[in-house]
């Protein structure tokens, strides 16, 4: 009777062992797979743009305003995001008549970064650095596929840019109607 109980035992306590070792090697995949997962998600939570100001160019081909050949605004990091590189991201701008761009990075024509050092479009997380914001310039002109050159007045423009890792900033502005009449050709106007 002794042996019979040593034997078993033994058997329960192998048991145990192997139950142990599957129940550890598991929890081990699941930390792995859930620190993966939350890195990830704090990289796409953390990672946004915020859009400072955008102002536009008034358009007045005969003396008389009638909207803004370019928009012109400002982006910055939010608080505790990661450095985004606008030249890995896409930036969509379309309005409610039926304007529609897409640019892959701000080397194409059409778009432009302005106050940038040395071409870098890196923003930086450090807000007293000269890298903390960007300006971008959307000309009409050279992002029209259909020969427009300006945005008319009470046109509504949208302005998406998505990261490299998919997160989304939005910023709408609305040119307003009607134009100041006492504005000329070239003349900058606060959008809002």
């Amino acid at each position: 009777m002794g042996i019979g109980t040593l034997i078993v035992f033994i058997a329960l306590v192998l048991v145990a062992a192997i139950a142990a070792g599957v129940l550890i090697n598991t929890a081990g995949f699941l930390q792995t797979q859930a620190q993966s997962t939350g890195e990830e998600s704090t990289d796409q939570v953390s990672t946004n743009l915020v859009f400072l100001s955008a102002t536009g160019n008034v358009s007045a081909p005969s003396g008389e305003p009638t909207g803004v050949r370019n928009v012109t605004t400002t982006v910055q990091l939010g608080p505790g995001s990661s450095a985004v590189d606008l030249n890995t991201s896409t930036i969509s701008v379309f309005t409610d008549s039926g304007f529609s761009a897409e640019l892959d990075g701000t080397d194409e024509t059409g778009i432009s970064l302005e106050n940038r050092n040395s071409g870098d479009t890196v923003l930086s997380t450090d807000s007293s650095d000269s890298e903390a914001t960007a300006t971008l310039v959307f000309d009409v002109s050279d992002l029209s596929t259909d020969g427009q050159t300006e945005f008319k007045a009470g046109t509504t423009v949208d302005i998406v840019i998505t990261t490299a890792d998919g997160t989304q900033a939005e910023s709408s502005c609305i040119i307003e109607q009607p134009l100041d009449p006492q504005l000329s050709d070239g003349d900058e106007i606060r959008l809002d």
